[in-house]
C-alpha cells in the first residue's frame, strides 16, 4: 500500500508526524543518566488523526470495526484499489503486538485451559518439561487456536460489513494491512520507521502449533498459520501478533528535537488563550439531537430470527394441498418409506399450533427431524422445495424496538410526525404504512435504506420493499451468521456487539442506525433501561 499512496501525501503525513515527535524531550521520563537520548514519542490517536487527513481516509475506529481507517486510492495503471487498515505504532525492539481479545469467551475456553495447565504438571504437583507439555497439549492447543481463528475472522469479516468509508461488493480489489509506525529505542540516535504488514484473517487449514510459552504458563501458546505467528494469552484472554519489526520496514525518518520545545508552546498558548486572541472558540454542540440506545434482547422466533418462526401464514386448507402437491410431485423419485415419513411429519408441523415457547421449541424439533429426512433422500430439489415449505425467506428479519408501546408513546414524532401515535384502544398504528415510512441510515456505512415501523404495538422497523432486504446486510453481514443459523447472546459476545443506538441529526428526519457494545459498568447517556 505504501508505495502505492502519492508521495506528496506521504511527505505531508511525515511532516506532521516528524512535529510531533521533535517535541518529545517535553514528554520523556527524566532517568539518571541525563545524556540518555530519549526514543521518539509519537501519540496513537495524534498518528490515526493525521493519517486520515493525510491520505483522505475514512475513520472506521468510530464503530464496531477491527479497522481504524479506509483508503480508495487510484494506482498506477489507473485502476482502484481499496486498501482497510489497520494503525499501530510500538517500539522497533517491541515483542508481540495485541490484535483481539476474547474477554466473553473465557468462560466458555475455561475446560481446554483447565486441561492444559493439569496436563502440565506430574503427579507431585512439579511443572513437566516444554516439550512435554507440548506433546501432552497438541490436540488442546490447536483446538483452542481454531476457536481463537473462527472468532477473529467473524469479527473481521463483519468489520468489513460495517465499513463508512465504501461499500465493499465482490470483485473490489481489497487489499487489508497493517500500517505501523516504530521508534528507535532510547540511547539511539532519534529515528521512527515506517512499517507494513498484511493484515489477514487467520488460515485456518494451515494453523500449526508452535508450543506453550513457559511450563509455568501452559495455557499460553503460540502457534502459526503459515503467514503469521500468534501467540495466545489465557490470564487476560488477549491474542497478539509477531509483526516482524525490522524486516517489514520500507522507510526510516531520522527525528530532530526542538531546541525549545517550550517556548513552541508557549506560542500556541498565545495563540489560543493569549491578548492577541482572547476570544475563545466555543467547542461545537453535538450534531446529534436526539439519540437512544438499548440492549439486544435475542428472541429465538422473532425480531433478528424471525426467519426462524414456526408459525405459517398459509390458511390450512393451503398448507394441506401444499403437502399433497409435493407427495405427488415426488412419489416417483423419492423412495417410499421415506417420502410417507417425510410428508406424515410434514402434515403434522403444517397443522401442528405453537401458542407457547415449549410448544415452539417442539415445533421446531418436528422441523428438524423433517429436513433430516428430506436430506436422506440427497435430491436437491425435494430438500429445497420441504425448506420453503418449513422455513420462512432466510433473510427474513426486522428490528426490534426496545419496550415498543413505551418508547412510541414517550417520543411518538421520532420516526416522523405522528409515526408512533395508536388508534384508540388499540395496538394498531394510526397512521397507513406510507405515512409511517422514513430513511433508516446504517452507521458507519452511511447506506440508505427506505424502512417503515410496522406490527402490533409499533414493535418493528422493517424495510419498505421486502423484509430480507435488512437481514442481507444485518444477519449476513453484521452478525455473520450462515443461512438458517439463529442469532444468539454467544454469537453477539463473540463478535464485541451487545446493543443498538438509533439517533437523528440537526441535518434532517433520517433515523440513523448503529450496532454498538454497552458497557454495564458504563451505560451510555442515551441508554434506555
Amino acid at each position: 500500500m505504501w508505495d502505492e499512496l502519492s508521495r506528496k501525501d506521504r511527505d505531508e503525513y511525515k511532516r506532521m508526524m516528524l512535529a510531533f515527535a521533535s517535541l518529545t524531550e517535553m514528554f520523556a521520563q527524566k532517568t539518571e543518566d541525563s545524556e540518555d537520548i530519549p526514543a521518539p514519542i509519537i501519540n496513537s490517536k495524534y498518528q490515526e488523526t493525521v493519517f486520515q487527513k493525510a491520505f483522505h481516509a475514512s475513520a472506521e475506529d468510530i464503530g464496531n470495526t477491527s479497522y481504524d481507517v479506509s483508503i480508495c486510492q487510484k494506482c498506477a495503471d489507473n485502476q482502484l484499489k481499496k486498501y482497510l487498515i489497520g494503525i499501530k505504532t510500538f517500539g522497533i525492539n517491541s515483542g508481540d503486538q495485541k490484535v483481539a481479545q476474547f474477554k466473553a469467551n473465557i468462560t466458555e475456553w475455561a475446560s481446554l485451559i483447565n486441561q492444559m495447565q493439569e496436563n502440565a504438571k506430574e503427579s507431585d504437583g512439579t511443572f513437566k518439561t516444554k516439550n512435554e507439555i507440548n506433546k501432552e497439549n497438541e490436540g488442546l492447543y490447536k483446538e483452542l487456536a481454531v476457536n481463537i481463528s473462527i472468532l477473529r475472522n467473524e469479527r473481521i469479516r463483519s468489520s468489513i460489513a460495517n465499513l463508512q468509508g465504501f461499500k465493499v461488493v465482490e470483485g473490489d480489489a481489497i487489499e487489508s494491512v497493517y500500517h505501523v509506525l516504530m521508534p528507535s529505542q532510547k540511547g539511539h540516535d532519534p529515528e521512527i520507521h515506517v512499517g507494513e504488514t498484511a493484515y489477514d484473517q487467520i488460515d485456518i487449514e494451515h494453523i500449526q502449533v508452535v508450543g506453550c510459552s513457559s511450563p509455568r504458563n501452559p495455557a499460553n501458546f503460540t502457534f502459526s498459520d503459515g503467514k503469521h505467528t500468534y501467540r495466545y494469552t489465557s490470564a487476560d484472554s488477549q491474542l497478539y501478533m509477531k509483526f516482524n519489526n525490522e524486516e517489514i520496514v520500507l522507510e526510516t525518518w531520522p527525528v530532530r528535537y526542538a531546541e525549545d520545545a517550550y517556548s513552541l508552546f508557549s506560542e500556541i498558548a498565545d495563540r489560543i488563550y493569549g491578548e492577541k486572541t482572547e476570544k475563545i472558540e466555543k467547542i461545537s454542540e453535538s450534531n446529534v439531537k436526539e439519540s437512544y440506545s438499548w440492549k439486544i434482547n435475542v428472541q429465538r422466533y422473532s425480531g433478528f430470527n424471525s426467519f426462524n418462526g414456526v408459525g405459517s401464514k398459509m390458511g390450512s386448507d393451503i398448507r394441506e394441498g401444499r403437502v399433497n402437491r409435493i407427495n405427488e410431485a415426488y412419489k416417483d423419485t423419492i423412495k417410499k418409506s421415506i417420502l410417507d415419513r417425510t410428508t406424515r411429519k410434514l402434515g403434522e408441523y403444517m397443522l401442528k399450533k405453537a401458542p407457547s415457547a415449549d410448544k415452539k421449541v417442539e415445533k421446531e424439533q418436528l422441523r428438524q427431524e423433517i429436513i433430516e429426512n428430506a436430506n436422506m433422500t440427497e435430491n436437491i430439489e425435494f430438500v429445497q422445495d420441504i425448506r420453503k415449505l418449513v422455513y420462512r425467506p432466510a433473510t427474513e428479519m426486522y428490528i426490534p424496538i426496545h419496550n415498543s408501546r413505551i418508547f412510541h408513546d414517550e417520543h411518538p414524532d421520532f420516526f416522523g410526525p405522528g409515526v408512533g401515535r395508536f388508534k384508540d384502544n388499540s395496538k394498531k398504528l394510526l397512521l397507513d404504512k406510507d405515512d409511517r415510512k422514513f430513511n433508516l441510515v446504517f452507521e458507519p456505512s452511511g447506506d440508505v435504506l427506505p424502512a417503515f415501523i410496522a406490527q402490533d404495538d409499533g414493535k418493528a422497523i422493517e424495510s419498505v420493499e421486502k423484509q430480507t432486504i435488512l437481514g442481507e446486510w444485518i444477519l449476513k453481514g453484521i452478525f455473520q451468521l450462515k443461512e438458517y443459523e439463529p442469532l444468539t447472546e454467544k454469537k453477539l459476545h463473540d463478535l464485541g456487539i451487545n446493543g443498538m443506538r438509533l439517533y437523528k441529526t440537526n441535518e434532517n428526519e433520517d433515523v440513523h442506525l448503529e450496532f454498538i457494545w454497552i458497557d454495564d459498568e458504563n451505560l451510555p447517556d442515551d441508554f434506555i433501561k
